[in-house]
């Protein structure tokens, strides 16, 4: 019998070529795949990126995207590029994540300090008697883990809800939760004052949104505090906002529709630092990131 060739070192292939190969079989995997990436769409590297279900743009690192997958899957943050370049991921200590529901993230500057909440609110039977929103420091460029330093709990004053979408309105200092799996929709608040309690704070019911195309699965504010953005299955709805306007007062006026391109389980949304930008992505493999344009 010949003898076997030894096989070649991976250390000794030039990066590069490592790369364009890496990228190469990922635009293969895209074009084959029974879900093409929708026209516009950047093919996010990272393949363990899966099941993706949160997405939240960096304030204080403008190019970094934060993701998160779905529930069953390990604790991790995954650090994007604008474009789905892999920049690295980041293991989550100290929450009981075999028991949780992932579906959402959020960012939240406090003084010097940027805080990503990520956001165990997913509800699919709705029997849940609370929900969680854990915090950790957004990692530093590079950190491989990072550890949940508060948490907090809080229940619904009209019975468990199933809720994707979570973001902190800065002038109230309160977390805003949005619900799925009903019609219609319901904006929650929930003071971040009650982080660290045992007992569950009780949530406040402060508006209904108007009828959407489909179940709402993400909710943002844009970063100038200027608009409230919801994503749903099938579009992506604008809400103007004046300084101090009361949310219901915003869900009442009228709203700025853009319809998705064919997208599979679009379930992750983030505004960008750029003015009318929101980042798109789906629970699916291969996994695409979509840049819409909103606004004037």
């Amino acid at each position: 019998m010949s003898p076997r060739p030894l096989p070649v070192a991976r250390s000794f292939l030039p990066r590069v070529g490592l790369a364009a190969a890496a990228l190469a079989g990922l635009a293969g995997c895209a074009e084959n795949s029974p879900h093409p990436l929708p026209e516009g769409a950047f093919l996010v590297q990272d393949q363990a990126l899966s099941e993706m279900s949160g997405l939240e743009a960096s304030v204080r690192d403008p190019g970094v995207l934060w993701s998160i997958n779905d529930s069953g899957s390990r604790p991790r943050l995954f650090r994007l590029g604008r474009r789905g370049e892999d920049l690295g991921r980041v293991v989550v200590r100290g929450t009981s994540w075999l028991s949780d529901d992932w579906e959402t993230l959020a960012m939240w500057r406090e003084g010097s300090t940027d805080w990503l909440l990520l956001g165990d609110v997913g509800d699919n039977k709705q029997r849940r008697p609370h929900v969680n929103v854990y915090a950790v420091r957004e990692p530093a460029p590079g950190a491989t883990e990072a550890t949940v330093e508060w948490t907090l709990r809080f229940r619904y004053p009209d019975g468990p809800r199933d809720a994707e979408g979570i973001t902190v309105d800065p002038a109230s200092g309160s977390l805003l939760v949005l619900s799925k799996r009903e019609s219609p929709q319901r904006l929650y608040r929930v003071p971040l004052s009650a982080r660290g309690n045992e007992v569950p704070v009780l949530a406040e019911a402060i508006a209904e949104l108007p009828p959407l195309s489909a179940q709402a699965t993400g909710l943002d504010i844009t970063h100038d505090g200027r608009a409230l953005v919801v994503l749903t299955y099938a579009a992506v709805y604008v809400w103007p906002r004046i300084d101090g306007q009361p949310w219901a007062s915003v869900l009442s006026a009228p709203v700025q529709r853009r319809a998705l391109p064919p997208m599979s389980k679009a379930e992750a949304m983030a505004t960008g630092p750029e003015p009318g930008v929101v980042y798109v992505g789906s629970e699916r493999l291969p996994t695409p990131l979509l840049p819409i344009r909103v606004g004037p």
